[in-house]
Protein backbone atom coordinates (compact mmCIF):
# COMPACT_ATOMS: atom_id res chain seq x y z
CA UNK A 1 0.00 0.00 0.00
CA UNK A 2 2.27 2.88 -1.21
CA UNK A 3 0.83 6.53 -1.00
CA UNK A 4 4.00 7.95 -2.40
CA UNK A 5 4.51 9.46 1.01
CA UNK A 6 8.70 9.67 2.34
CA UNK A 7 7.89 7.20 5.16
CA UNK A 8 5.56 4.56 3.65
CA UNK A 9 6.81 1.21 5.03
CA UNK A 10 6.76 -2.51 3.42
CA UNK A 11 3.80 -4.20 4.91
CA UNK A 12 5.75 -7.28 5.87
CA UNK A 13 9.13 -6.34 6.96
CA UNK A 14 7.70 -2.68 7.82
CA UNK A 15 11.25 -1.80 5.98
CA UNK A 16 10.95 1.92 4.78
CA UNK A 17 9.47 1.50 0.65
CA UNK A 18 12.53 4.52 -0.31
CA UNK A 19 15.43 4.58 2.48
CA UNK A 20 17.45 7.00 0.06
CA UNK A 21 14.74 9.26 0.17
CA UNK A 22 13.57 9.19 3.13
CA UNK A 23 16.99 9.48 4.71
CA UNK A 24 17.26 12.71 2.04
CA UNK A 25 14.33 14.60 3.81
CA UNK A 26 15.30 13.74 7.11
CA UNK A 27 18.78 15.63 6.07
CA UNK A 28 17.11 18.18 4.63
CA UNK A 29 15.19 18.73 7.75
CA UNK A 30 17.83 18.90 10.00
CA UNK A 31 19.75 21.52 7.82
CA UNK A 32 16.85 23.83 7.88
CA UNK A 33 16.71 23.69 11.81
CA UNK A 34 20.12 24.36 11.92
CA UNK A 35 19.94 27.01 9.67
CA UNK A 36 17.37 28.31 11.74
CA UNK A 37 19.89 28.35 14.59
CA UNK A 38 22.35 29.93 13.29
CA UNK A 39 19.88 33.08 12.73
CA UNK A 40 20.83 36.10 14.53
CA UNK A 41 17.71 35.98 17.23
CA UNK A 42 17.11 32.23 17.38
CA UNK A 43 13.43 31.79 18.30
CA UNK A 44 13.31 29.27 20.86
CA UNK A 45 10.32 27.12 21.02
CA UNK A 46 9.12 28.85 24.28
CA UNK A 47 9.15 32.50 23.48
CA UNK A 48 5.74 34.16 23.63
CA UNK A 49 3.91 35.53 20.28
CA UNK A 50 5.01 38.79 20.35
CA UNK A 51 8.94 38.06 20.95
CA UNK A 52 8.56 35.29 17.94
CA UNK A 53 7.24 38.16 15.89
CA UNK A 54 9.82 40.28 16.74
CA UNK A 55 12.97 37.84 16.51
CA UNK A 56 11.46 36.81 13.09
CA UNK A 57 11.08 40.87 12.08
CA UNK A 58 14.94 41.54 13.12
CA UNK A 59 16.22 37.92 11.46
CA UNK A 60 14.36 39.45 8.07
CA UNK A 61 16.14 43.09 8.57
CA UNK A 62 19.32 41.83 9.03
CA UNK A 63 19.35 39.52 5.90
CA UNK A 64 17.91 42.27 4.14
CA UNK A 65 20.50 44.65 4.97
CA UNK A 66 23.51 42.00 4.20
CA UNK A 67 21.84 41.51 0.92
CA UNK A 68 21.67 45.64 0.55
CA UNK A 69 25.24 45.56 1.07
CA UNK A 70 26.31 42.65 -1.48
CA UNK A 71 24.79 44.51 -4.43
CA UNK A 72 25.70 47.85 -3.19
CA UNK A 73 29.59 46.43 -3.54
CA UNK A 74 28.59 44.99 -6.90
CA UNK A 75 27.65 48.35 -7.92
CA UNK A 76 30.51 50.21 -6.73
CA UNK A 77 32.78 47.80 -8.46
CA UNK A 78 30.90 47.73 -11.62
CA UNK A 79 30.76 51.69 -11.67
CA UNK A 80 34.87 51.65 -11.11
CA UNK A 81 35.15 49.06 -13.72
CA UNK A 82 32.97 51.26 -16.05
CA UNK A 83 34.62 54.55 -15.08
CA UNK A 84 38.15 52.26 -15.88
CA UNK A 85 36.99 51.45 -18.97
CA UNK A 86 36.04 54.61 -20.24
CA UNK A 87 39.28 56.55 -18.90
CA UNK A 88 41.18 54.21 -20.98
Amino acid sequence: MWNGEVDDRCLFCNEFLEPKRFSREVEKQINRELLKENDYFFIKPDDGTLTRWFKSILNKVRWLAYYVQIAFFIFVTLLLVLLSLITG
